[in-house]
């Protein structure tokens, strides 16, 4: 938890929370215990965006806690950090064709 410097109100952790949705965009505030914010994603294909307590961040609790026997996972603790972990093919093909180009590029030179 972490403090506002204006009124030092409280704020809560804020994470997404979806499931089964690649790109979740839903937030929501977490509970005062719940200081970190989980990705998990799931064989077969599922995908798990939620609030979560950090001392709780490895494999066996929350293979436990999903009911998933197989599954990459990534705690955080900053608000709103557990975003997909996706990226576009469209976001790669621009810093692909750059280094292609540049390693052209000096083979010629």
């Amino acid at each position: 938890m972490h403090e506002t410097s204006a009124g030092g109100w409280c704020h809560s952790l804020q994470c997404y929370s979806c499931v089964n949705q690649v790109d979740c965009t839903t937030a929501i505030n977490c509970s005062h215990n719940q200081d970190a914010c989980l990705y998990a994603k799931a064989v077969p294909l599922k995908f798990y965006h939620q609030c979560w307590r950090f001392q709780d961040c490895n494999f066996e609790i929350i293979a436990r806690s999903l009911g998933e026997k197989e599954l990459q996972y990534h705690c955080c603790q900053k608000n709103l950090c557990n975003k997909s972990d996706r990226t576009s093919i469209s976001e790669k093909t621009p810093l692909l064709v750059t280094l292609l180009l540049v390693a052209v590029c000096r083979f010629y030179l």
